[in-house]
């Protein structure tokens, strides 16, 4: 998984919180849409809650409402309410997040593209609520709750609970994907695999999105980065690294062109498979910068 980031991700976050303030929408005579939307300056800090700070809004919320029967109408016509809230949100607006995030790929599988085709109308990604709608329907509208994925993504997750949200960090040192066995790789054996090194709190997003078996279809794109790899050894890589910098190219756009990936944190949500390769680099050696 990969973080969610743009320098400019607080103006993007306070432009969609002025939009889902001034959109139309009806009052409605219940207790818990007065408090989101009527009561002092609620709808405002619950839209733009970020994303380490979800959990104590959680708990907020359920301190005020303490007891809340879920099976009530007033409960169930605030859920009906906030999933219409967030649907015209959704086909109304967060295209446009998509594309003033500048995400092209992924962040919790880093495998497919979610470009927006057609201002988002006809393609595009989906959106997760990291903390489902359905159980917090209050944060169905939280920037931060609201992470751009694809439909696999989507449906993999569903209701369930995972630990990284990934607009607060991403993998990063704590799941690393790495070859089982290097040897076996290199002598073109079967009986290796790439596998993902993580701690407890990666393993619960590893887990829900199957990454383990879904990384296990790309042995190729590891065999073939290891092939280079021997190949390069001989100071190849070096002739091709100065050959690209008498163009005038920098480190990062000649490394993206030799091993065909980007590479480093930057640069992970701009391609499918980005952190594969960048990880299986650092493992082999070959990546420093």
């Amino acid at each position: 998984m990969i973080q969610i980031t743009h320098e400019n991700i607080d103006s993007i976050s306070k432009v969609y919180f002025e939009y889902v303030q001034t959109m139309p929408r009806h009052k409605k005579n219940n207790v818990f849409v007065r408090y989101l939307f009527e009561e002092g300056c609620n709808l405002e800090k619950y839209v733009l809650c970020l994303p380490n700070d979800l959990k104590y809004l959680i708990i907020e919320f359920k301190n005020r409402f303490s007891n809340i029967d879920l099976q009530s109408a007033e409960w169930k016509t605030f859920c009906t309410y906030m999933k219409g809230q967030y649907e015209r949100v959704r086909s109304l607006y967060l295209p446009t997040v998509l594309q003033e995030l500048n995400l092209s790929v992924c962040p919790y599988c880093n495998r497919h593209y979610i470009f927006s085709v057609g201002n988002g109308r006809k393609v595009s990604a989906q959106f997760d609520h990291f903390y489902s709608k359905v159980t917090y329907p209050y944060l169905a509208l939280s920037f931060y709750n609201l992470i751009p994925c694809c439909p696999d993504c989507n449906r993999a997750k569903g209701e369930k609970n995972v630990k990284i949200n990934p607009y607060a960090e991403g993998f990063n040192n704590n799941g690393q994907l790495e070859i089982d066995s290097l040897l076996n790789c290199v002598l073109g054996k079967s009986n290796w695999n790439v596998v993902f090194n993580a701690d407890d709190r990666c393993r619960t997003n590893i887990e829900v999105f199957a990454l383990d078996e879904l990384y296990s279809h790309h042995k190729d794109v590891a065999y073939e980065i290891v092939c280079k790899a021997i190949a390069n050894e001989s100071g190849y890589l070096k002739e091709i690294i100065q050959a690209y910098g008498n163009m005038g190219l920098d480190i990062e756009t000649i490394y993206r062109i030799i091993w065909g990936y980007y590479l480093g944190d930057g640069g992970l949500s701009k391609r499918p498979l980005s952190k594969l390769t960048s990880d299986i680099l650092k493992q082999l050696g070959v990546y420093k910068l």
